[in-house]
C-alpha cells in the first residue's frame, strides 16, 4: 500500500461472515467474492484488497468467523477516514450475512492525568501540565499508600494454604499496553521476553519506542511501564506493585489509551489466551465492537481473569469495561473516595486506587527518555492494582485447585463473587462526599478476599448466557445506551429516533453498521453527544413520543456534518 502519496489513507474493515464460516480457504474466497462485488476489486492505489483472518487461526470457531478487510483509500480533509470508512463497511454490509463496521481509532477514554476535558481532547503534554498544577492530596504522599489501601501488604503475609504462593508467584497477567521499556522500577525479572508480542508492528517483541512524533500529540509512550509497574514492581525497588513475584507479558497493541483500535485489542486478547496468562489487565478503552467481546468471552471460557478501566473524564464506563464478561474498575483516592474523572456506572464491578498512585514514569521529553518515579492520576491505575491482586488470589489458593473447586469456565465469576461479597464497603455517611452505587461494592481488599477461602458458590454461572453477548454488542438500544450512560433505554429509543427521524419502537430494528456509526459519533464528538443528551432532557422521561412530537434539533444537524454519505442518505428517506 503506497503510504508515501499524501492523497491516500488506509482503512481496515472489521468483518463477521455468516454462522458456519470457519473454514479458512472457503471464507476467504467468500469473502474475496464479496469484496470484489461490493468495493471493486482493487483499492483506490490500484491494489488488490488485502484480507486476512482478525485473530489468525487460533481459538474457538466463532472466533475464526472474524476478517479484516485492509487497503488504501483517498485522504480528503474534508471527507475524513471515519466517514469514507462506514460508506465502505455499508456497502460491504450488504452481503447477506455480513456484519461489518470500520476498526477506527476510539477517543472515548480520556488521558489519565489532568482535569475533565470539555469539549475537545487535549495532548498529553496539556493532561501532565494540569497534572503538575494540581496539588496531591496529603495523605498520598506515601509511596505504599495505595498498596495499604487495598492492604496489599498485609496480604503477602498471609499463612498460606498448602502448595499456595505468595505475591502472585507463579500467576502470568497478560498486560496489553503501550509495551515495556528498560525502566529500573520494572525489572526484567519481572517480564516474560519470551512470550511478549507487539500486535502493532506483527512481531515478538513488545518494547514501546518511547517516542511520540511531533504530530501524535495524544500518544503515551511509557504508558505500559507505568501500569506495570503497580502490578509487578518488585519489592526492593522504589515502586512495588500489588503482586511483586507475577510475571507479565507484555503485549504491546496500543500507542495511545486515548486511540484504540478495537481491532488490535481484540487480536491481544487472544494472543494472551494462546500464551496460557491467568489474568488480562487492560488499562485503555474505546467504543468496542462484538468481536473484542467474544475474544474476552473465549478467555474467560478458559479459565482467565479479565479486566478494564471504567474510564476517565467521561459519564459512561467505556468497552472493554462495560461487558459483562469484563471486571470494570472505577478509581478512587487516598481518602477512600471516587477520583472526580473517573468514569461511573451500573457495569462497575469495584474501585481501586487511582488518583496521585505512585508508579515508574517515563519523562519521553529528554534524550535518552528519563525514567523516574511519579504520581499519577487514571482508571488504568486502578486496574493494574486490581490484576495484582487477582494474582494474589490465584496464586495463594493455585489456579489447579480454584478450577477444580469451580470448574475452569467459572474461575472469573467466582473471584467476582469473592470481590462483591468481601470488598472493603464505604461507610453510609461517606455516600454524601461522592460515593454510590456506581462506584461498585466498595474498594477491594486483598486481605478479606484471600481469607475468605474457597466457599461454596452454588449460583456461579457456567459461562456468561448467550443472551448477554447480544445485549450488549449487538442489540441496537443497549449499545447505544452504552454509550449514553446517563440514559434508560426508553430514553434511548426516543432521543435516537427523534434524531434519525423515525419512530421510537424502530430504534431496536437499526442496522449494525447504523448504530456503530451511532456510538461512534456520540464517543467522538462531545458537541453532538451534549446536544442529544439536552434533548433527551427537554423531552422528558416518560412519554414516548413518535418523531413528529419534538421537531428536529441541533443534535440532528450536528450528526448530518460528520457522518458518512451512507448515513446522511439514512437521515433524508
Amino acid at each position: 500500500m503506497p503510504s508515501q502519496d499524501p492523497s491516500l489513507g488506509s482503512v481496515r474493515l472489521l468483518v463477521r461472515l455468516p454462522a458456519g464460516s470457519t473454514r479458512k480457504a472457503e471464507s476467504e474466497q467468500l469473502l474475496r467474492q464479496a469484496v470484489r462485488r461490493r468495493l471493486g476489486p482493487a483499492d483506490i492505489a490500484g491494489q488488490a484488497w488485502a484480507l486476512e483472518r482478525l485473530f489468525g487461526n487460533s481459538g474457538p470457531d466463532e472466533l475464526k468467523r472474524w476478517w479484516v478487510v485492509a487497503g488504501a483509500i483517498p485522504s480528503v480533509p474534508a471527507y475524513d477516514v471515519s466517514r469514507v470508512g462506514y460508506d465502505l463497511a455499508n456497502a460491504l454490509s450488504r452481503e447477506r450475512g455480513f456484519e461489518v463496521e470500520p476498526d477506527l481509532p476510539s477517543t472515548a477514554f480520556g488521558l489519565d492525568p489532568g482535569a475533565a476535558t470539555t469539549g475537545r481532547l487535549r495532548s498529553a503534554d496539556e493532561a501532565e501540565a494540569e497534572a503538575a498544577e494540581r496539588q496531591p492530596l496529603p495523605c498520598s504522599r506515601s509511596k505504599t499508600w495505595a498498596l495499604d489501601a487495598v492492604r496489599a501488604r498485609e496480604a503477602w503475609d498471609l499463612a498460606l494454604p498448602q502448595g499456595g504462593r505468595s505475591r502472585g508467584a507463579g500467576i502470568r497477567i497478560g498486560h496489553i499496553d503501550t509495551g515495556y521499556s528498560d525502566h529500573p522500577e520494572l525489572e526484567r525479572t519481572a517480564l516474560d521476553l519470551g512470550s511478549d508480542r507487539d500486535i502493532i508492528d506483527n512481531d515478538d517483541d513488545a518494547r514501546d519506542p518511547l517516542r511520540r512524533a511531533f504530530f501524535a500529540v495524544l500518544d503515551n509512550p511509557g504508558h505500559g511501564t507505568l501500569t506495570g509497574s503497580v502490578i509487578a514492581g518488585r519489592e526492593r525497588g522504589t515502586i512495588r506493585g500489588s503482586a511483586p513475584l507475577a510475571t507479565l507479558v507484555p503485549i504491546r497493541a496500543i500507542k495511545s489509551v486515548v486511540q484504540v483500535l478495537d481491532g488490535d485489542v481484540a487480536r491481544a486478547v487472544n494472543v494472551a489466551r494462546d500464551r496460557d496468562c491467568h489474568v488480562i489487565s487492560m488499562s485503555l478503552g474505546g467504543r468496542g465492537f462484538i468481536g473484542l467481546q467474544q475474544a474476552i468471552r473465549a478467555a474467560v471460557a478458559d479459565g482467565m481473569i479479565v479486566m478494564a478501566a471504567a474510564g476517565n473524564k467521561v459519564t459512561f464506563v467505556v468497552a472493554p469495561a462495560s461487558y459483562p464478561e469484563c471486571l470494570a474498575v472505577a478509581a478512587t483516592n487516598c481518602a477512600s473516595l471516587p477520583w472526580h474523572d473517573s468514569s461511573r456506572g451500573e457495569s462497575v464491578d469495584i474501585s481501586a486506587p487511582g488518583e496521585s498512585v505512585w508508579a515508574a514514569v517515563v519523562n519521553v521529553k529528554t534524550t535518552p527518555p528519563g525514567f523516574v518515579t511519579g504520581r499519577a492520576d487514571g482508571t488504568s491505575l486502578s486496574v493494574a492494582t486490581l490484576a495484582g491482586v487477582a494474582a494474589l488470589w490465584l496464586a495463594h489458593h493455585t489456579p489447579e485447585r480454584i478450577r477444580q473447586r469451580y470448574g475452569k469456565a467459572k474461575v472469573q465469576a467466582a473471584f467476582l463473587s469473592l470481590l462483591r461479597s468481601h470488598g472493603r464497603r464505604v461507610p453510609a455517611d461517606w455516600v454524601s462526599s461522592g460515593w454510590h452505587r456506581k462506584f461498585g461494592v466498595g474498594i477491594v481488599d486483598a486481605v478479606a478476599l484471600l481469607q475468605a477461602g474457597l466457599p461454596d458458590l452454588p449460583d456461579l454461572p457456567e459461562v456468561l448466557a448467550p443472551e448477554s453477548l447480544s445485549e450488549t454488542a449487538e442489540q441496537a438500544v443497549p449499545r447505544l445506551q452504552g454509550a449514553l450512560g446517563e440514559l434508560t433505554r426508553a430514553q434511548v429509543r426516543r432521543v435516537v429516533g427523534q434524531v434519525l427521524g423515525i419512530a421510537a419502537s424502530r430504534v431496536d430494528a437499526l442496522a449494525a453498521t447504523v448504530v456503530s456509526e451511532l456510538v461512534y459519533r456520540l464517543g467522538e464528538d462531545d458537541q453532538f453527544r451534549e446536544a442529544l443528551l439536552a434533548q433527551a432532557q427537554l423531552s422528558g422521561p416518560e412519554a414516548l413520543p413518535g418523531p413528529e412530537a419534538v421537531p428536529a434539533m441541533s443534535a440532528r444537524t450536528l450528526l448530518a456534518r460528520t457522518s458518512s454519505l451512507a448515513f446522511q442518505d439514512a437521515l433524508t428517506r
